[in-house]
This record gives C-alpha cells, sequence and structure tokens, in this order.
C-alpha cells in the first residue's frame, strides 16, 4: 500500500490547542511529502455517512431518458446547460465512467450566470424521482466544503502565512461536487490495450476531496519511485490529495501527486468534491520566500482553460472568453480526469 497518512482531523474544527497544533503538523508532512492523506474525526459524519452516499449514488438507476435530460450539451444538443450536468459513458475514450456535477447553488444563491459561464446553475433530478436527493446534496456540499476550508486554514498555519488568504479566495466558490460510476472491466466496450488504461493524471486545481463508496477498491497513485499503489479504500476514511496549481500556489512546498484508476472486474462508485474559490479570485505568488515568480491570473481563467481540456467539456473554451491576460501557470501537467 502507499504509505498515506491516515490523520484524525477532529481538533481542527475547534480553537487553538496542543492537538491542533500537531495535527496541523501532520496535514503538512502529507501535503508536502506525499500529497495525498486519509482523514477522519469529523465532528459530525451523518452528512456524508454510508446513507447520504447511497442517496445520492441512486442517481445512476434513473430510466435512460430521465438521465438523458440531465446530460450535458455536449451530448444532447436540445439541452440547455453546458458546463453542470451529466456526462455519459461514450464521453471518455476509455467508455468507464460517467458522472454527473452539481454546484454552489445547490446551498446558496450565486450570480447571473449571464456574466460567467462558471455561474451556471446545477441541473437536478425530479425530487418525485429521487425523493430527499436535493436536500442530502445539499448537506454533503456544505460539509465538504468544511472539510475544505479547516484543512486549507491549517496548511495556512503550517506555511506561516494569514488564513485568511486562502479563506477569503473561497468564500462564496464555486467547488464542484460531482458522482461517479465505473463500469466493470469485463463490460469495457474497448480493446484489451485500453482496458489497462487508469486515467492517470495530476489534478490541475487545488485540493480534492473523494469518498469511496461500498469499499470497493480501484484508486491508484504513483509513488516516488514511479511505482503505481493502490490507495486503500474504506467508507470511514476521506482521501485528500492536491492539484498543480495549489503546489504552483504554494512554490512547489505542496505536492501534487499522479493518480488515476485502475478498470476491476467490480462496478465502483466514487464522489469526488473539488475545492474552487471564486472565479475572480487573484492567483499570485504567496508571500513566502523563494517562491518562484508567476504571473498573476484569475482562477476562473484557469478553470476555464483547464476544464475545456477533458473529454466532458471539450470544444466549449471559446464559450467564455478570458477576464484577465492568462498564461497556462502548469505547462507539462496532465489535465485528464
Amino acid at each position: 500500500m502507499l504509505p498515506i497518512s491516515e490523520i484524525n482531523i477532529n481538533s481542527l474544527f475547534s480553537g487553538p490547542s496542543r492537538q491542533r497544533h500537531s495535527t496541523d503538523r501532520k496535514v503538512f508532512h502529507a501535503a508536502t511529502e506525499i500529497g495525498f492523506m486519509a482523514v477522519y474525526g469529523l465532528p459530525d459524519l451523518s452528512p456524508i455517512d454510508h446513507l447520504a452516499k447511497e442517496a445520492l449514488i441512486r442517481i445512476f438507476a434513473l430510466s435512460a431518458d430521465k438521465q438523458r435530460a440531465l446530460w450535458k450539451q455536449n451530448f444532447e444538443p436540445s439541452n440547455q446547460h453546458l458546463y453542470r450536468g451529466w456526462f455519459p459513458l461514450h464521453s471518455g475514450a476509455t467508455l468507464s465512467r460517467e458522472g454527473f456535477e452539481m454546484g454552489p447553488d445547490i446551498v446558496r444563491a450565486i450570480p447571473d450566470s449571464a456574466d460567467d459561464l462558471l455561474y451556471e446553475k446545477s441541473v437536478l433530478p425530479d425530487e418525485s424521482d429521487l425523493p430527499g436527493f436535493h436536500a442530502t446534496a445539499a448537506k454533503y456540499y456544505l460539509a465538504m466544503e468544511n472539510i475544505g476550508k479547516v484543512l486549507l486554514d491549517s496548511i495556512s498555519r503550517s506555511l506561516g502565512i494569514d488564513e485568511t488568504t486562502f479563506r477569503d479566495a473561497f468564500r462564496d466558490g464555486i467547488s464542484t461536487l460531482r458522482l461517479l460510476r465505473y463500469i466493470p472491466r469485463e463490460n469495457l466496450p474497448i480493446s484489451d490495450h485500453l482496458k489497462q488504461h487508469r486515467g492517470a493524471h495530476t489534478d490541475s486545481g487545488l485540493l480534492t476531496v473523494l469518498a469511496t463508496c461500498r469499499g470497493v477498491p480501484g484508486l491508484q497513485a504513483k509513488d516516488s519511485q514511479g511505482h503505481w499503489q493502490d490507495v486503500p479504500a474504506t467508507d470511514d476514511t476521506l482521501i485528500i490529495n492536491f492539484g498543480g496549481l495549489m503546489s504552483r500556489w504554494t512554490g512547489g512546498r505542496v505536492k501534487a501527486t499522479e493518480h488515476g484508476v485502475k478498470p476491476i472486474n467490480q462496478e465502483r462508485f466514487s464522489i469526488p468534491f473539488f475545492f474552487e474559490p471564486r472565479p475572480d479570485t487573484k492567483i499570485e505568488p504567496l508571500p513566502l520566500a523563494g517562491i518562484p515568480a508567476f504571473k498573476p491570473f484569475l482562477f476562473g481563467d484557469h478553470l476555464w482553460a483547464t476544464t475545456t481540456k477533458f473529454p466532458e467539456n471539450y470544444g466549449l473554451l471559446a464559450r467564455r472568453p478570458h477576464k484577465a491576460a492568462y498564461e497556462d501557470p502548469l505547462p507539462g501537467f496532465s489535465n485528464s480526469s
């Protein structure tokens, strides 16, 4: 197994203490040495427990016509939603996964998407088809935001920067809650060569909080020797990993680790939460000694430039012109997902 630290983060949800300081050190070590960690010890697990996850992944049992009504416009031209919604199995080269994405409008009012496509509202299944889905998704989303907040506060303390640096950026952010279903390897309608494909990538963003479902394995990460290692899958922990932008923003102190999902002969579900700040957040070098210089840019411009490289969003780049000068801050990073 990859030597991923399992960290009790309960103390991060309260004020300064010796225990919180100790937890800060463990979180920072995992973030800077591995880029992966497993966390547990949440004050209230109920919004994201087994029952909540099962309630969310019920969406994959919807009938084909009800699923199609949720497809992104890339896959159903008569639908109006571009950014949020469903991407079907045929959205990627491996034909192995489908997913559904929701944004912050499920928990709060957001600006008009006419000003920025990234504020597009989520399209949701009919409550009569999935009773309780809306409320469950909202509680799950808020719990994930809180976890991301305390982790970034912790990293801020360890870096020696003001906690408001990250906290202000993520206030009213546009984080994405994604539900994923992977079909069994034996059912993949592709060549044996592609059946070995892991979808290997390094996240291009900041922080991902991943929940696995039903204890089904499949997630792998590449260790420092370049070997693929299994990441333990349990319902009692959340997997945390960091993206290339977080690594860039911190001058390489926080690691972005390559990972992916290997095909297995079992249906697999997972729920990643991509912690994302406001589109108008200015990303510039942090006030840390030795930070390599880079041209400041707006997060929204970076997000759109990278997400439109994903198979589910191909061809959409021109639909949202950059709001300011932008150059790719992560040349060489893999953006497949």
